[in-house]
């Protein structure tokens, strides 16, 4: 398969504005909003089963281990095996466009079939079916953003990822427990699974290929052979550092996003649908704005000193971890009436604790766009998707897992002293990692100006 050009493209860096991209405005944000829905869809089928966790449980006589595994290994470790050789490939001579389009077509597939399984071992498959198909959307997408994007806007714009991820994850748990609660956890698979089909032969059909440096005028150099390759990428002192302080970001949020609907229905006796949507009001959305938010500081600030763009994420972790611990410890009992329109439904009142919830998760999503633009633009232009793929290793080992499968075995342990309450606190672990991550940007910010600075000057001279 090899590389596209499409007809329309100019990437001379004189015949557009600086900060513009090589394709029309119009165009672009099209490609973003394609991006964006699938990486909807991409966190809705790796995350509805954390709603689902009660009732296929009960079915199927697990443990909060077992589950924890589901929830983690089972979809991380295959995923983590394939998605090296696949963002290589992006890299290399793949079309990005196909790579990520026959992504989503097959893992959709594997999560309709999620309902249809009889056994645990059967919805072990499916699960691991689905990381064959997910590993390659993010790097191949990161990559093809980068040639859409600008550097002065990349940040914002690579927000869509993050964002989609959170969106995806939202809406798996507010669909999933609607549907669950109507027609069973079997129904709440097969209706993540169907949109993913038809959209992927939309975005096979109306994406373009875009030219490899052509948002910044540079030319690619063919990628060499995979150990130098690797060598000059690790080598790299802020790509390093971002990878550590990433790795400890995504085993907090994954421990905690994939559990927390669960200590919902736990703590606060809610339903799947009720837990859902208040997880989804609380926690995805607000992190939704500080994704956004995240980009858009890195962006401005950074034009005066690079080390905002490693600033802002050391911010947002240092402090919204306290007050994520807020919103685990507070008590139950202490509730906000809500207006009288309505009264008399489940959502009368809001717990207290979920307030903390809403600013925790705005200024915790302040690292991950700076984070991922910070690798596109530290990265050799014909590494890119590997560089975002090798990043997406490490996090996916480290955060999707380990953090449920951690969590599931300290709530297991905990429960004969703790009972009901053993998951609020097995969730401390992982609410407490940003700190070490914004520890870790803070040592890396000095790097970033100079790594930046030679990634760029190799593609000038290519």
């Amino acid at each position: 398969m090899t590389e596209q050009v499409d007809s329309n493209l100019d990437s001379s860096p004189k015949s557009r504005p600086e900060d513009a991209g090589p394709f029309s405005p119009l165009y672009t944000r099209y490609v973003l909003g394609m991006v964006l829905l699938t990486m909807v869809f991409n966190n809705i089928d790796r995350t509805v089963l954390s709603i689902l966790v009660e009732p296929v449980k009960e079915e199927f006589a697990l443990s909060d281990t077992e589950m924890g595994f589901l929830l983690g290994p089972a979809f991380a470790i295959v995923y983590s095996i394939l998605v090296l050789p696949i963002g290589r490939y992006a890299d290399s001579i793949g079309v990005r466009r196909n790579i990520v389009s026959a992504s989503l077509f097959l893992w959709s597939l594997f999560t309709c079939a999620t309902g249809f399984v009889s056994s645990h071992l059967q919805l072990a498959v499916m699960r691991m079916g689905v990381g064959v198909g997910e590993a390659g959307a993010t790097a191949p997408s990161v990559s093809m953003l980068s040639d859409y994007l600008p550097p002065e806007r990349r940040a914002r714009g690579m927000s869509v990822i993050s964002i989609g991820a959170v969106v995806g994850m939202g809406i798996g748990m507010v669909a999933g427990g609607w549907i669950y609660e109507r027609f069973g956890w079997r129904g709440a698979f097969i209706a993540a699974g169907l949109p993913g089909v038809f959209l992927a032969v939309v975005y096979r059909l109306t994406i373009r290929e875009p030219v490899r440096g052509g948002s910044e005028g540079r030319s690619a150099i063919p990628s060499g052979a995979f150990l130098p390759d690797l060598k000059a990428l690790l080598g790299t002192r802020t790509y390093l550092f971002i990878l550590g302080a990433n790795a400890f970001s995504l085993f907090a949020s994954m421990g905690r996003n994939l559990w927390e609907p669960t200590f919902l229905v736990r703590t606060y006796e809610m339903g799947q649908f009720h837990a859902g949507t208040w997880y989804f009001l609380t926690s995805p959305v607000p992190s939704m704005l500080g994704i956004f938010l995240g980009g858009y500081f890195a962006d401005r600030f950074g034009k005066r000193d690079k080390r905002w763009y490693l600033w802002v994420p050391a911010f947002g972790q240092l402090v919204s971890a306290p007050i994520l611990v807020c919103f685990l410890l507070w008590p139950a009992s202490h509730v906000i009436a809500l207006p009288s329109f309505l009264a008399g439904t489940a959502f009368e009142v809001i717990p207290v604790a979920l307030v903390f919830s809403i600013v925790g998760s705005v200024i915790g999503g302040f690292f991950t766009a700076p984070f991922i633009s910070t690798i596109q633009g530290v990265s050799p232009l014909r590494m890119r998707a590997f560089a975002a793929a090798v990043s997406t290793l490490i996090s996916t080992l480290i955060g999707l897992a380990g953090g449920p499968l951690v969590v599931g075995a300290i709530a297991d342990s905990l429960t004969a002293e703790f009972a009901g309450d053993a998951l609020r606190y097995a969730l401390l672990f992982p609410t407490l990692m940003p700190l070490i991550s914004g520890v870790v940007c803070l040592l890396g910010a000095r790097y970033v100006r100079d790594d930046l600075l030679r990634a760029e000057a190799v593609g000038r001279q290519a």
